[in-house]
């Protein structure tokens, strides 16, 4: 199995617009990417979760996929993923450092004696996009917490190869990431890549067993939302054979909204501007158990 290490990472100043593959893969292909902390490239002690310099935004890519041109829809089937080391998490108010948080035993450790099932997740991935304005659509920084393994994303490829990029792996997150942070770690990720030929979304589209969540991200959450509405019901109507009409009532009748990265809702906005708001819409197929 190929391995794409994480010395392999995109310079934050290059985020989103990085276009030399660092790796090529197969459609079909089997391949495991390595990713870094982005404090530390792994915690391993409470002083790697408090570095002088951090590592921010830095992910692993692009991965260009043979095979793969503007306009397809690159499918990722999440296979594995796997914590290395330990995770750094948001301050604690007392020492105003950042929580350190052990991983051990299939659990994330907190202090105090507080623990959470590990659930690994990744936090930013997407397709490199033409623009900053379309990146969005893309991908990117989702922290939405049922990308994870067993499940699939789709998202649309604006260059050849696709160039896909991915990192800021979190081993505990909930719906919102409600202080800007997971439970951040470094990590090994299986992927196989190939092209979806039936959903062809216009937004990143995450298939799970029984349903399907369309993720949208603007600045303001009603923007999203409405979005998300709009894009889950044109899915569904191409899949489905029925109007969007049709699928648009099917859409809010039994559609639950849900948060990826929303910690702007409820955290002080920072310095470089207004957080992207990120919503999920899950759907249940039609016809499935859900």
């Amino acid at each position: 199995m190929q391995r794409i290490t994480r010395d392999k990472t995109i310079p934050s100043s290059q985020r989103c617009s990085a276009r030399t593959p660092a790796a090529e893969v197969e459609l079909g292909e089997e391949f495991l990417v390595e990713t870094i902390n982005f404090r530390t490239p792994i915690v391993r002690t409470e002083d790697d979760a408090n570095p002088e310099q951090y590592r921010e935004r830095e992910e692993t890519g692009p991965i260009f996929v043979r095979g793969v041109a503007p306009g397809d829809t690159l499918r990722i089937s999440i296979v594995d993923i796997r914590p290395e080391g330990h995770a750094s998490g948001s301050k604690l108010t007392e020492s105003g450092r950042n929580s350190f948080l052990r991983i051990e035993d299939g659990r994330v450790h907190f202090p105090g004696g507080l623990s959470a099932p590990v659930r690994m997740m990744i936090g930013e991935i997407y397709t490199v996009a033409p623009d900053w304005e379309a990146s969005s659509r893309h991908g990117g920084n989702m922290d939405f917490n049922d990308v994870r393994a067993g499940h699939d994303l789709l998202l649309p490829v604006a260059f050849d190869g696709g160039l896909l990029v991915l990192g800021d792996l979190h081993a505990a997150q909930g719906d919102g990431e409600l202080a800007g942070v997971g439970a951040e770690c470094a990590g090994e990720v299986v992927l196989r890549v190939d092209k979806d030929e039936r959903f062809k979304p216009t937004w990143p589209l995450l298939l799970k067993r029984d349903s399907f969540v369309s993720i949208c991200s603007r600045k303001e959450y009603a923007e999203a939302a409405k979005l998300a509405i709009a894009e889950a019901s044109e899915v569904l109507s191409r899949v489905a054979g029925v109007t969007t009409i049709e699928a648009r009532l099917y859409v809010e009748t039994v559609g639950s909204l849900r948060n990826g990265a929303a910690w702007g809702l409820v955290q002080p906005e920072p310095g470089w501007g207004k957080p992207m708001l990120t919503v999920g819409l899950e759907v249940p197929l039609p016809g499935s158990s859900g």
